[in-house]
């Protein structure tokens, strides 16, 4: 039996996120001789379209999917409570302010289990007073846990401001698989499915369909774009929680009068040939931790343009591998858009400079060795003997 028995623990919907991305390579990928992983997901009981438990077993994980019926459903922690006692778990690790909750819970309604509690912040990203209430809710538990993950230096400030300890916090960025998100691996791209093989520039985005992501603001640049590029389109990949905002910025791209250059494809589950679509990649964000998307897209050699939101601005170089603008600001993202366009010799600078940068910096492999050293810190296990004296290089 391994050392350390994990729980990752997590509440979602739909197909999930970066975070479940993170979760599940996490679990495949781990340590099997330090780290036995099972992972667990809690999700609404009128979620038709959850599809994480699809990509669990298909990684040959062990998973559980448990059903919630309504906002707090306590039949929950029996069936959490039954899966600790099955596999012995000593450690829970949660994602988000429910999963957070629950693991709470469960250390006091098993306390003579000792189990450790770490959570990793991937940002509060819900606006409005309900967001703020779950960020609050959220803090005041964390307060409690045993160690603390921030995904980046903005998000760990934002903790600590908020009276957590900072040697409670390790500051571990996101990280992918460079071997899987290539351009290598790309064969396919959307151009001939939306019509787009003249095209130029087609600029993309790949995430939730929320208000948090500002995406008012990207139709609004990319219709200062289509001014100046008759033959530019966008598109815009994902789904949301309902359909509100999506109908919303539908009728946006019809009041700017660029509807007919404004691709809606829903979400995808191969996002290879979707990167490949792309000339630049555009984050309107107000709400974020560190962007998954953003990972991709530089890995895939695709310039980005974001907003200053959170932990995006660790991750793009300004002027290097792409630009970092002020959250809102309609005219800087359509000019770095602009400036990209016009000058090829910048565009084939920043691409390869992106994908560098994740590879030298974002490896899923050293991310996955300062986390199991965390928990071994946390659990009192003996450090792994190839680590040894080398510091988690991201970790703060």
């Amino acid at each position: 039996m391994a050392d350390i028995r994990l729980l990752e623990l997590r509440n979602t919907y739909k197909w999930g996120g970066g975070p479940d991305k993170t979760i599940l390579l996490s679990a495949e990928r781990h340590n099997q001789k330090r780290v036995e992983v099972v992972v667990a997901y809690v999700r609404g009981a009128d979620d038709r379209e959850f599809r994480i438990a699809d990509k669990a077993r298909a990684r040959n994980l062990v998973f559980y999917d448990i059903t919630e019926r309504g906002k707090f459903d306590f039949r929950v922690l029996r069936s959490l409570r039954d899966i600790i006692l099955r596999h012995d778990i000593n450690l829970i690790h949660g994602h988000d302010y429910k999963s957070d909750f629950f693991a709470y819970l469960l250390r006091r309604w098993l306390p003579e289990r000792r189990i450790a509690l770490v959570s990793t912040a991937h940002a509060w990203v819900m606006l409005g007073l309900r967001g703020e209430l779950y960020r609050r809710l959220d803090l005041w538990l964390m307060r409690r846990f045993d160690h603390l993950i921030a995904v980046s230096h903005a998000t760990k400030n934002e903790m600590v401001d908020a009276g957590i300890p900072p040697d409670l916090i390790s500051v571990i960025h996101n990280a992918i698989d460079t071997e899987a998100w290539s351009p290598r691996q790309a064969t396919l791209t959307l151009r001939e499915e939306l019509g787009l093989n003249s095209a130029f520039p087609v600029v993309g985005y790949v995430g939730r369909i929320m208000p948090e992501k500002d995406l008012e603001t990207w139709l609004r640049a990319a219709a200062v774009v289509a001014q100046q590029y008759p033959k530019s389109q966008f598109v815009l990949v994902g789904e949301g929680r309902d359909g509100n905002t999506l109908g919303q910025l539908k009728q946006l791209a019809e009041t700017l009068g660029i509807a007919d250059r404004v691709h809606f494809p829903g979400y995808r589950e191969n996002l290879l040939p979707v990167y490949a679509t792309f000339d630049f990649f555009v984050l309107s964000s107000r709400r974020e931790g560190l962007p998954n998307s953003i990972l991709e897209a530089m890995a895939m050699g695709v310039p980005v343009v974001t907003t200053d939101v959170a932990g995006a601005k660790e991750l793009v170089l300004d002027s290097q591998t792409g630009y970092v603008l002020p959250q809102g600001d309609v005219q800087g993202i359509a000019h770095a858009l602009l400036r990209l366009a016009g000058n090829e010799t910048l565009t084939h600078h920043m691409g390869p400079a992106g994908r560098r940068r994740v590879e030298q910096e974002f490896s899923f492999t050293h991310r996955l060795q300062c986390i199991e050293e965390l928990y071994a810190k946390v659990l009192g296990t003996p450090r792994s003997p190839a680590l040894q004296d080398e510091p988690a290089r991201e970790t703060a």
